[in-house]
């Protein structure tokens, strides 16, 4: 989707537009739903979908300037999610590494260890580095998106990325040229 449509939807919404609306919930909401149970305490995960219904409210209660001030509307839903998810409480990765522990099949036993090897390094990460993997590999935003929606520059991002990259492989035991950080 490109930049100027996701800011073009959120003014169509904005004005009442019920269509703009459903097309943005469903081109956004699942990455910005993942997005906020990652942030969310232990306990609140579920809560994660009325996060996002809460910043939809808060895009129709917007001045429109402000709407028109958005350059990229995608990285600007991820930075509203992630102030909204922090406001309701700031989130832990060990919970959701519990929680899609659990969800696993029984049945697949050996992947379900693999999931929880690739999660508990992914905690083992310091924040900012979680943040940016998170962002980039589960959100799917570009290293300019990331950059906007935590309101850091591109050169931070990157950083982040690649120390968190090569954190998670060393931690993994995973050879550089075995995965690509695209």
């Amino acid at each position: 989707m490109e930049r100027d449509e996701v800011q073009a939807l959120m003014m169509r919404m904005h004005r009442g537009d019920e269509r703009a609306a459903e097309m943005l919930w469903a081109r956004l909401s699942a990455r910005l739903i993942a997005y906020a149970r990652v942030l969310l305490p232990k306990g609140h995960q579920s809560s994660a979908e009325d996060v996002v219904q809460g910043v939809f409210v808060k895009v129709l209660r917007m001045r429109r300037g402000a709407i028109r001030k958005v350059t990229d509307g995608t990285a600007f839903l991820f930075r509203v999610t992630r102030n909204e998810a922090i406001n309701a409480g700031r989130g832990e990765l060990r919970e959701q590494a519990r929680r899609r522990a659990a969800e696993v099949d029984s049945a697949e036993a050996l992947e379900r260890e693999e999931v929880r090897r690739v999660l508990e390094a992914i905690e083992g990460l310091v924040y900012e580095q979680r943040e940016v993997i998170l962002l980039r590999y589960i959100g799917g935003l570009t290293i300019d998106q990331v950059g906007a929606a935590l309101g850091v520059n591109r050169n931070t991002v990157a950083s982040r990325s690649r120390l968190g990259m090569e954190r998670l492989r060393e931690t993994l035991g995973v050879e550089m040229s075995e995965v690509r950080d695209g």
